[in-house]
């Protein structure tokens, strides 16, 4: 069984469903970890953004972590070059079971709230996807390959950045890990 487990923290709802048949679900807890890199280019000059993801879910919804990007090179147009953001209040966190043609994945979309070179006031919706491969996925078929997608937002709500407005067409929507891996680690919480 592939299950889906959804969390709207902001709301407290807590839905779990299974996308196959089956029982649903009494509850569980997820531990969301990671961290790597994605690159443009090659040598100093590269662009790259270089990640690290440590959230646990419990089966009420309710979250601890921390979520970190680190922009290095990236055009003047977006004022981020050399820039940290760094989350530690989670709004929502999605996680459940896709598909890419046959082969099972788990996708996560995160919002958070956090601070910009400790400029508070910041957000970013994260979208991963988790092949449960590590290392190097970039020499790997994309359709089995850890991706992540990165959406920044200023203060006032604004667009700030987009990692698929910025990475090469290729892999817009899904960027490549270079290095590193994501992992869902999911454990069922026993019945009452």
């Amino acid at each position: 069984m592939f299950p889906c487990i959804k969390w709207i923290l902001g709301s407290a709802i807590v839905a779990l469903f299974s996308l196959t048949a089956g029982p649903v679900l009494a509850g569980s807890d997820v531990l969301f970890t990671g961290g790597g890199i994605i690159t443009d280019g090659s040598g100093a000059a590269a662009k790259r953004i270089p990640f690290s993801v440590g959230l646990f879910v419990d089966a009420d919804g309710m979250t601890d972590g921390r979520l970190q990007f680190h922009f290095h090179n990236l055009d003047d147009v977006y004022a981020l070059d050399q820039s940290r953001f760094t989350a530690s209040v989670f709004d929502s966190v999605l996680i459940e079971t896709r598909y890419r043609d046959t082969v099972p994945f788990t996708f996560v979309r995160i919002e958070a709230r956090g601070s910009l070179d400790r400029m508070e006031g910041w957000s970013v919706l994260v979208r991963f996807s988790d092949f449960g491969v590590p290392v190097n996925n970039k020499e790997m078929l994309p359709e089995n390959a850890d991706a992540l997608r990165i959406s920044l937002f200023g203060p006032g709500g604004e667009a700030v950045y987009d990692t698929a407005l910025d990475y090469p067409r290729e892999q817009a929507w899904r960027t490549l890990l270079d290095g590193g891996n994501v992992s869902v680690d999911m454990r069922l919480a026993p019945d009452p």
